[in-house]
């Protein structure tokens, strides 16, 4: 691969870039970014920044990291997608396999769901590709994603809706954990930035810890909890509250929200195409 063309650097796109440029070494990345602010903030980092794809050669991948609903238009103004047949890579939620194929002509399309710490190469990876698929596909999609942290293929593309759920909104659901930490130890009069320092380390060592001893979550909060003691009062409040039962329902909330967007896009395809017809 010559290139990597990143077409949209927001939030999820600026990941994507800041992750591969720490990595990738044999290739240049090219991002694609219409918004003055963002393109200004990357040319700040020593990032140069096109608003269209002026040349692509067969073997570049082309990284669609946009909000869907702007998906045509990026297509209109970048017309060489529809004559490219090299690796492309979606990360847009709601947008599926078929339509991206019917839009852009050709069906060398890998449609992921990577998350933000993939800018700081720890992120996590769902992704989709069909049956008929060749292998150079899967081995550039997969090089692409391990440089920005560890990937898993899905059998069925309606997985994605979980992983999205799991993998995409995870980080934030954990991040929301990590604040009432951080709230709790400020409302008990701990500096500010003292309570960013545990708080944020609290997560880093138990996610250390559970990684290089393989033991389950529960084994973990088994043995810091001792019989009448403080832990294991606060875990018991958290049954009371049936804590596992709202993280639930939230992931499956956050995965019927993917589906609903994927239903809502596939109807505003259909009716584009009756429009022009």
């Amino acid at each position: 691969m010559n290139n990597i063309h990143i077409i949209g650097v927001g939030q999820m796109g600026r990941a994507i870039l800041f992750g591969l440029r720490r990595s990738i070494i044999d290739c240049h990345l090219k991002p694609i970014e219409v918004c003055a602010d963002r393109a200004a903030y990357l040319a700040s980092c020593g990032v140069e920044v096109s608003k269209r794809i002026e040349s692509i050669d067969d073997d570049d991948v082309v990284i669609l990291a946009v909000p869907p609903q702007q998906f045509q238009s990026v297509v209109r103004d970048n017309q060489l997608l529809l004559s490219h047949r090299g690796p492309v890579i979606s990360v847009m939620a709601g947008i599926t396999t078929n339509s991206l194929c019917r839009t852009l002509g050709h069906t060398r399309i890998v449609r992921s769901i990577p998350n933000t710490p993939s800018e700081v190469q720890e992120g996590v990876t769902f992704y989709y590709v069909q049956e008929s698929a060749d292998s150079d596909l899967i081995t550039v999609a997969e090089k692409i994603f391990g440089t920005i942290g560890i990937c898993m293929q899905v059998d069925n593309e309606w997985q994605l809706d979980s992983g999205t759920a799991l993998a995409g909104g995870g980080p934030a659901l954990v991040a929301y954990f990590v604040n009432a930490l951080l709230l709790y130890a400020e409302s008990e009069g701990f500096d500010s930035k003292v309570a960013w320092e545990v708080s944020t380390q609290l997560l880093y060592g138990t996610s250390l810890l559970l990684k290089s001893t393989r033991k389950t979550p529960m084994q973990l909060c088994e043995e810091v909890q001792t019989k009448g003691g403080t832990t294991e009062r606060a875990v018991q409040l958290f049954d009371q509250h049936d804590f596992n039962g709202v993280m639930l329902s939230a992931l499956t909330a956050a995965a019927e929200r993917s589906k609903e967007l994927e239903a809502y896009f596939l109807s505003e395809n259909r009716n584009e195409r009756r429009q022009v017809d």
